[in-house]
């Protein structure tokens, strides 16, 4: 997917609002940051793990062993323990910061962000909290099944699906406006608060809805990035400080005559559930651009 969807569980703040023209917030940024690319060595890395479903446990630590990099959790709601592995590809996030196994202690609450990884559950992400936390985080809807109240959500940072449960109290918002939970459509990016429940899944508080597919959103800043053969920018959104991925694709090329990265300029778009088109582009002119 073009958008940098839903690391929606790498930090621990929920993310700003939708903006639709109507609205004085942001819309749903899609960050640009390139990320390094480490050098992989088959001879002395573990091998990289398999592209699998992930799914989201909350519990407490009830046995740590370092020696063989595993601990044992014991789910919210339930008796049952279970056997998790981790090893040096796994992320430790605490207070929304990256640390080290060390700050994992028995007794500790945590959520996971599991797998299977041969026959073994396997934790690709801890997060750390204390007695009364909760994770937020963002994401883009793969599906939801109101039956059974299972929300699907492609993982903003990994592009990898995660399972939520959500239920009679979880509330559903798009901007001060109550939804239905059943609003909940394929392709869009939401924030949402997760907590436990007595299944020990990651059961959903509060969702806020970023962007649905059709959603019309108005930008306004600095071109940090131009791909004439690419049909597409970035801009540098000054409402919200955020940078944004922009396709050109319906534009004519005589609208981009004169823009250039550093140019001011004013984008309407409607976001596809995919990406955000262009519809209009206007350059600002008498501001001079930033040397």
């Amino acid at each position: 997917m073009r958008t940098a969807v839903i690391g929606f569980f790498t930090v621990l703040s929920c993310a700003a609002a939708a903006q639709s023209p109507a609205s004085p917030t942001g819309p749903a940024a899609i960050e640009l940051a390139p990320r390094p690319s480490p050098t992989y060595d088959p001879l002395l890395d573990l091998p990289k793990l398999p592209e699998k479903k992930i799914t989201l446990i909350g519990g407490a630590v009830t046995r740590l062993d370092r020696v063989t990099d595993r601990l044992t959790v014991q789910p919210f709601g339930t008796k049952q323990k279970m056997e998790v592995a981790f090893d040096t590809r796994t992320r430790f996030i605490n207070n929304g910061q990256p640390v080290d196994a060390r700050a994992l202690q028995p007794g500790q609450r945590i959520y996971l962000d599991t797998m299977l990884n041969g026959t073994k559950i396997f934790a690709k992400t801890v997060w750390i909290g204390n007695s009364n936390s909760t994770g937020s985080g963002r994401g883009q809807v793969i599906s939801f099944d109101p039956g059974r109240g299972t929300l699907l959500v492609r993982d903003e940072i990994s592009s990898e699906p995660v399972k939520f449960q959500t239920g009679s109290a979880t509330v559903v918002r798009r901007g001060d406006q109550v939804l239905p939970v059943t609003r909940l459509r394929p392709g869009t990016l939401i924030a949402l608060t997760f907590g436990p429940t007595q299944s020990g899944m990651g059961g959903v508080s509060t969702i806020s809805i970023l962007a649905e597919p059709g959603s019309a959103f108005s930008f306004f800043g600095k071109i940090t990035y131009l791909d004439l053969s690419r049909h597409m920018l970035a801009i540098a959104n000054e409402p919200d400080n955020k940078t944004y991925e922009i396709q050109l694709e319906s534009l004519p090329p005589s609208s981009l005559r004169g823009v250039h990265p550093g140019s001011q300029v004013g984008i309407s778009a409607v976001f596809n559930g995919d990406s955000y088109i262009a519809r209009s582009i206007e350059a600002v002119h008498g501001i001079e651009p930033a040397r």
